[in-house]
């Protein structure tokens, strides 16, 4: 990266006092090193994956290759140490280097080429800040790390270390070979800090191409992924950031949009913007970018051109939009936009609708209503058969996705009128059917709708001659096309034809006076044993009945059990008086019935108005609860996993201990608290497992973010777990006196 020295040594300064020139004490060379090679770093590990990766593509470019670099995981058996080793092909280090340039801090030999990341002469001495406990006593660790290079058939080893006033770097061995230069920075790991390696590695090293990963977790680090390359931004998927962030070189950086005085949420898109090393400043660190006037400028500038770059690309992927069906399709999805090799990203956040060009669209000049705005403006609606109570409406709003998936559509080309016959028959198969057709727009009360939902001033609909004026005629061609979709979608009412067997089914399915009065066997789940029911009371008895045969007994038993948890238990029917001839309910609210009939039986329940099979429990109950059951088991997996935690670690009073680790508790606990149900649903885990798919859970970001913060508590708990198993202390940190708080602060490893 060019950097260029002179920036602060170019300005001439006219001084009336004596001058003197700022220098370094003679015993400032120790904390020199000490900040340099590990107080900057607030991300040691992801330091270290970034600037020796970013050193191994340097000595590609510098050897003019375009080879993969190698990251590669390995385990040395004798000593069971795990190392993380970063691998080039590209020019090696010959002695000379190493003694004058990779020894010596602030030397660089990338300093005059923006082709190559680096240039402090920092980053190849950033393992010095990835610390390992040691174990052999109180404050000791080991930072050391080994640079292996081949430089003209000579293979050098070297053992970089921290020594009592600096880094120190200590010759190992030198032998012949006939390898091709490169070199290897091989790094001893911690086992519980692999997945932390990992993770950097996925987000430090998310726009580095061209790269092999050996030895990882595949789930996590993968050789097969793509990234889209744009004139002006980069796109690969979301797990970076859901916000424009910037691409420096290869390296990926957040955008603080609080400095560039510009609200993030209106940048809700997860490209990276393109610049090229050496255009935007970082800080010493290179772990943030340096917000300077220069900077902000650049940023800003490259956000507008990228955006102007997602327009052009959306304007040609809707350059196609000509009917209103195409209009649909867009209006409905607006923003997705997709690549040639099938990804996409939604841009809706991004750019507003108003910003693409649709001058191909037939009605682009008086385009504005949603698709659902039009069908109640073109479309009478009518809902029959079975009567849908709910605040929501009737059970069909209109729109085209609605038409698309909605079952028991039927138009009609002109006035409805009802057939009792047909109405019978579609009420039989589909319980509420609707019938669509259009309206006439040329009325007078219509104008002040169209006024209102296009937004314009409508002085008349027809003309002297009752003619329809030019735009309600292209309104009404509109709603003929919008039209010939409800055609594709629904069926024609009037070329309805009721089935003769229907008719003579429903002719036959009239119980009479003696089979009514019969009783049969029915067990009605909740009661102990069988009763038996008469046929005119079970038909009369206007309540939902789930029922089924010995087959479904489990189902039935199963659903008994989720209804009781999760609905209200009290409104279930679970007995019936043979001597009042009544189904026993606790009150008087609407009751509900599981039962399990014999197979000659179930004929009776199908002239009960509200039994169904138990089949349909989860399409007419259970799927009204389907948010809230899997809320509730992904919820569980944090609870589940803090409740594994010894009690100390979960109590507040964990500040009397330590300050910060009390914090992350009480921050957990008071997210916990909000993630409490009403109704406890885990005894019946088992029975909703038929019905909900509980191992495809998967935390939310915000559930992560929690997770991991009781992984470092469950880190924490391991490190003491020795130590105080030789203190004798109460089960709840309330019951705790002053001195033992402070023996805890002592001994404890926080």
């Amino acid at each position: 990266m060019e950097i260029d020295l002179t920036a602060y040594s170019d300005i001439d300064v006219i001084s009336t006092t004596k001058e003197k020139e700022l220098t370094l004490s003679a015993d400032s060379t120790s904390i020199i090193f000490q900040f340099f090679s590990k107080s900057i770093y607030s991300n040691p590990i992801g330091t270290v994956v970034r600037e020796i990766t970013s050193n191994c593509f340097d000595s590609h470019v510098e050897a003019g290759i375009n080879d993969p670099v190698l990251i590669k995981k390995s385990v040395d058996n004798q000593t069971n140490t795990i190392y993380i080793s970063f691998i080039d092909y590209g020019v090696g280090m010959s002695p000379d280097r190493i003694e004058n340039v990779f020894s010596v801090y602030f030397k660089s030999t990338k300093r005059l080429d923006n082709s190559q990341i680096g240039g402090f002469g920092l980053g190849s001495k950033s393992p010095l800040a990835y610390r390992r406990q040691t174990g052999h006593g109180v404050g000791e660790y080991d930072n050391s790390y080994e640079i292996i290079t081949i430089f003209d058939n000579i293979k050098y080893s070297y053992l970089i270390y921290e020594g009592k006033s600096g880094p120190m770097i200590a010759s190992i061995s030198q032998e012949a070979t006939t390898d091709h230069n490169g070199t290897e920075v091989r790094i001893p790991v911690l086992e519980k800090d692999v997945s932390t390696f990992e993770k950097e590695m996925v987000r430090q090293l998310y726009y580095f191409e061209n790269i092999v990963f050996d030895g990882f977790d595949f789930d996590v680090l993968t050789n097969d992924y793509q990234i889209i390359r744009g004139k002006r931004f980069l796109y690969r998927g979301n797990t970076y950031s859901n916000n424009i962030h910037l691409c420096l070189g290869r390296v990926a950086y957040p955008i603080n949009y609080d400095v560039l005085n510009l609200n993030q949420y209106d940048y809700n898109i997860p490209i990276a913007l393109i610049a090229n090393v050496g255009e935007i400043g970082v800080t010493a660190s290179r772990e943030t970018l340096d917000y300077n006037e220069n900077t902000i400028k650049i940023i800003k500038s490259k956000l507008e051109l990228a955006k102007a770059e997602i327009v052009q690309l959306l304007n040609k992927q809707y350059s196609n939009i000509v009917t209103l069906k195409d209009y649909f399709n867009l209006k409905n999805n607006f923003g997705t936009l997709v690549f040639a090799n099938g990804m996409s990203i939604k841009t809706d956040k991004l750019v507003n609708k108003k910003e693409i060009d649709f001058s191909n669209f037939k009605y682009s000049g008086m385009m504005s209503p949603t698709d659902k705005q039009l069908f109640r403006l073109f479309f009478n609606t009518t809902t029959l058969g079975k009567k849908l109570k709910s605040r929501y409406g009737n059970g069909f709003d209109g729109g085209y996705d609605e038409l698309k998936s909605k079952q028991g559509l039927y138009y009609v080309d002109g006035e409805f009128k009802r057939n009792v016959k047909k109405h019978s028959y579609l009420k039989d198969l589909n319980s509420t059917y609707y019938i669509i057709n259009k309206r006439n727009l040329t009325l007078a009360y219509m104008r002040s709708e169209i006024s209102d939902i296009f937004n314009v001033h409508v002085d008349k609909l027809v003309d002297e001659n009752g003619v329809p004026t030019e735009y309600v005629q292209s309104l009404i061609d509109m709603q003929d096309e919008f039209f010939d979709i409800v055609r594709e979608n629904a069926s024609n009412y009037d070329l309805v034809d009721v089935p003769a067997e229907y008719l003579i089914r429903k002719k036959r399915n009239v119980l009479n006076d003696e089979v009514r009065n019969t009783t049969f066997p029915i067990k009605i789940f909740g009661s102990w044993s069988k009763t038996r029911v008469k046929v005119d009371d079970l038909v009369k008895l206007n309540h939902p009945i789930f029922y089924g045969t010995i087959e479904d007994e489990r189902k039935l038993d199963n659903a008994y059990s989720i209804f009781r948890i999760l609905f209200d238990g009290e409104c279930l029917i679970t007995g019936y008086s043979t001597y009042y001839h009544n189904f026993e309910r606790n009150h008087e609210k609407k009751g509900l019935m599981f039962a399990m009939v014999s197979t000659s039986t179930a004929k009776y329940l199908k002239f009960c108005k509200e039994a169904v099979h138990i089949n349909e429990f989860y399409k007419r109950m259970l799927k009204r609860k389907a948010k809230y059951v899997m809320d509730y088991f992904q919820s569980n997996l944090l609870i589940e996993k803090f409740n594994d935690l010894q009690s100390m670690y979960r109590d507040n009073n964990f500040t009397n201990i330590d300050p910060n680790w009390g914090g992350v508790i009480k921050s957990i606990n008071v997210y916990i608290d909000k993630q409490k149900f009403t109704v406890d649903i885990s005894v019946i885990k088992s029975e909703l497992s038929q019905y909900f798919d509980f191992n495809s859970l998967t935390l939310t970001s915000t559930q992560k973010k929690y997770s991991d913060l009781v992984d470092s508590l469950m880190e924490l708990q391991e490190k003491n777990r020795s130590i105080l198993r030789h203190i004798n202390t109460p089960s709840r940190l309330e019951y705790y006196d002053n001195d033992l708080y402070d023996i805890l602060k002592k001994v404890m490893v926080l």
